[in-house]
């Protein structure tokens, strides 16, 4: 991954003091995105539990069947559930009363079943416009046309950065090179730094199109001062 740009906050300055104050600073480097991805999702209805399911599983298997052996093109699948009774609104009741039915209701013989799917369709970030149409196609017509009982959203394409772990030992590189660099212009001591968050996720943030940062947090603390030279 092509690495675009490296910005350090970090003061060249701290109080040479005892005592525990460690400021915490932040190394954060900016990354392009390595993938790019469609949103998809379908709902399916219908009076027959048995077959909502497997009406899901046949649009899984279609979608997996476009994605078969493309290298550079990538299904993943991000929820799904099996078919169960679609909650309704509350209805009144001959007492005068409303409740909610749902799956603990009887089975009055009008019972509809509902089961949802999600999936994120991928390909690498740099073929972009071309990316997208070629998803927007694999993503086309998986739902019957004009069907109240199946429905099928295609979401807005986002550019990602899939592994930001990846990166993490550029940021530890980079506060080793800059907690030596930090010292050159701090008072003369025992200064010592603290990486308590290093279990942590890699922090990301979006930029806009490709452009991510990411960024680690770390702490430089002065513990004693320099020994003085013992005088005669």
């Amino acid at each position: 991954m092509r690495l675009l740009a490296l910005l350090l906050l970090l003061p060249l300055s701290l109080a040479a003091q005892s005592g525990n104050y460690a400021p915490k600073h932040h190394v954060r480097i900016q990354a392009e995105a390595d993938h790019l991805f469609l949103p998809v999702s379908i709902s399916i209805k219908g009076k027959d539990r048995a077959a909502v399911d497997a009406r899901v599983e046949a649009i899984r298997k279609e979608l997996e069947k476009r994605f078969a052996d493309q290298p550079g093109w990538e299904l993943r699948e991000i929820s799904a559930d099996f078919a169960r009774a679609e909650s309704k609104s509350y209805a009144s009741r001959p007492s005068g009363g409303s409740k909610l039915f749902g799956d603990d209701e009887a089975d009055q013989g009008d019972v509809t079943y509902v089961a949802n799917a999600r999936w994120e369709l991928h390909t690498e970030a740099d073929k972009g416009l071309k990316g997208v149409e070629t998803l927007r196609t694999k993503a086309d017509g998986l739902v019957k046309a004009k069907s109240d009982d199946e429905k099928q959203v295609v979401g807005h394409p986002e550019y990602v950065l899939t592994n930001p772990q990846d990166y993490r030992n550029e940021l530890l590189d980079q506060i080793k090179a800059d907690f030596e660099e930090a010292k050159k212009h701090l008072p003369e001591g025992q200064w010592t730094l603290e990486l308590s968050g290093l279990a942590a996720p890699v922090n990301v943030v979006a930029l806009g199109g490709k452009r991510f940062e990411l960024s680690l947090s770390y702490r430089m603390a002065f513990l004693t001062p320099k020994p003085e030279k013992a005088t005669k």
